[in-house]
């Protein structure tokens, strides 16, 4: 048996690749929505940066503006980089699903279903993760 053979023989048809079409140009609308509420996320905590800043000073005894600031742009730039990332293998995935769709390219089509599950693996662990911290807190 060929590596490049499909073992289910699936084929895309008319119905199946109007919807997938649909589903890739949601994702790329959701994923450049993304990517405007994290740029807005990150233009308010540079102008709220010192409000902020004095914040966490007084809510954790201990640390200065400076050492809270920097903690601050630590966190930010974590988040801001795994939902960038995710964003990006959304957007990028729906482009080349959408572009294997109209040129019947089965490999930038199957490159596309790669980021989109990348994408979700992702997504998931991130979620477990989330999920793990938010039952060790109620403990």
């Amino acid at each position: 048996m060929e590596e490049s053979q499909s073992i289910l023989e699936l084929h895309v048809d008319q119905t199946a690749s109007k919807n997938l079409s649909d589903a890739a140009r949601w994702a790329k609308f959701l994923s450049v929505l993304g990517f405007v509420c994290v740029g807005f996320v990150l233009i308010f905590f540079i102008a709220m940066r010192s409000q902020i800043t004095g914040a966490l000073s007084r809510l954790i005894p201990g640390f200065s503006e400076l050492d809270s600031m920097g903690m601050l742009i630590g966190i930010i730039v974590i988040i801001a980089g795994l939902v960038g990332l995710l964003l990006y293998f959304l957007f990028r995935g729906s482009l080349l699903i959408k572009k294997g769709i109209e040129t019947k390219s089965q490999d930038v089509f199957n490159s596309g279903l790669g980021l989109l599950k990348a994408y979700f693996i992702m997504y998931g662990i991130i979620t477990i993760v989330e999920l793990v911290s938010s039952i060790v807190s109620i403990l």
